[in-house]
Parts: C-alpha cells; sequence; structure tokens
C-alpha cells in the first residue's frame, strides 16, 4: 500500500532515523545487516524500513516502532494490507453502487 503521508509526522525522517541507527542497520525480526545511508544500492531487500506495530502512522512511540528490512515489512503488513484491499473494493462496490441508484432514479 502506498505510504499516506499525511498521516505521518513533519519528523518521521527523523525519527525514523533514530529507530534504524538504535537497531544498528539491522532488521530486528531476521538480523540482516541492512544498508546505511550513503551506501551503494545492491538490492531492495537490504533497504532497511521502519514499521507501526500498530499500523498507526500517527503512533511515533518507540514501542510501536520497529526497524524491518524490506521483506520482513512486507510479510508484516501482509494481512493488515489484505483487509485494507478488502475493504477499499467493497467501499468502491457501494459508491459504483450508489451512483447507478443515483441515475436509474434521475431518468
Amino acid at each position: 500500500m502506498p505510504m499516506e503521508r499525511h498521516r505521518y509526522p513533519k519528523d518521521w525522517k527523523q525519527i525514523a532515523a533514530q529507530v534504524k541507527e538504535e537497531a544498528g542497520w539491522k532488521c530486528e525480526e531476521c538480523g540482516k545487516q541492512c544498508r546505511r545511508p550513503g551506501e551503494p544500492l545492491d538490492t531492495h531487500r537490504r533497504t532497511l524500513t521502519v514499521h507501526h506495530i500498530d499500523h498507526t502512522p500517527e503512533n511515533c512511540e518507540r514501542s510501536s516502532l520497529v526497524a524491518l528490512c524490506a521483506p520482513c515489512h512486507l510479510r508484516a503488513d501482509k494481512e493488515h494490507h489484505a483487509q485494507t484491499r478488502k475493504r477499499r473494493r467493497e467501499e468502491y462496490r457501494r459508491h459504483m453502487a450508489e451512483h447507478a441508484n443515483a441515475a436509474d432514479r434521475a431518468s
């Protein structure tokens, strides 16, 4: 899912960098050593990200954040992303049905 940047605090980059520094630029799930800033890109699998354990970007308490490599982050978000896709699909169907009903009433 795309990052909803408007939900993150203005200092998110600094918060994320601090979490990564505290983790020693290693994935806190699998222990993989990840790339530090300025190191050449060899694979996205060594990109360190910061995961919100509670899936709430507004909550930047340290206890809610964990440094994860990209593959571990995808695994951690798998169920949440599936639920989000399902919810958005249902919202879209309702929206389309409402417009179809409105068009029927207008004609």
